[in-house]
């Protein structure tokens, strides 16, 4: 996958994470259902264990921790602007803030190295966790300077649009 990729594809995905929270299937608005919930982290550390501050609309200022552990085998793709490497992970995100609440994720971790670097960017993309009767979905990146930024994005769960 190509470096001039990588960008694109995390810009998106960051953009999309809190426009999904606070809409609401775009078309019509449903009275009575909770809150979204919008975080953003900043903080030091690695992928695998990260700590540091959030501001939430929600949850006010605050800190966050964060775990992440592979759990199953990796794919590892290399193409000419260097190597991508992801693998299916699971994550624990705890905000503190107002309340505290905490995240148990599924998704994927991924490690992308340049070629010729020897430093590399860490990803985890999650969703599908409970986060206090809300339905979560997280996005952590580790830089090569080893700051961690994030989101956590979350509404409530329970409307039927089938019909």
């Amino acid at each position: 996958m190509r470096r001039t990729a990588i960008i694109p594809l995390l810009a998106a995905a960051a953009l999309a994470l809190p426009s999904a929270a606070a809409a609401h299937h775009g078309r019509h608005h449903h009275h009575g259902h909770g809150a979204a919930l919008l975080a953003k982290l900043s903080g030091k550390g690695t992928l695998a264990s990260a700590s540091g501050t959030l501001t939430s609309r929600t949850l006010g200022t605050g800190t966050f921790s964060s775990t992440v552990t592979t759990t199953g085998a990796a794919t590892t793709r290399t193409g000419d602007r260097g190597t991508l490497t992801c693998a299916p992970a699971a994550a624990t995100i705890t905000l503190a803030g107002s309340k505290t609440l905490t995240a148990s994720l599924t998704g994927t971790s991924c490690t992308w190295t340049a070629k010729g670097s020897t430093s590399s960017t860490a990803m985890f993309f999650g969703k599908d966790a409970d986060l206090s009767g809300m339905h979560a979905r997280a996005m952590l990146v580790q830089r090569q300077d080893g700051t961690v930024r994030g989101v956590v994005a979350a509404g409530t769960r329970g409307c039927d649009h089938r019909r």
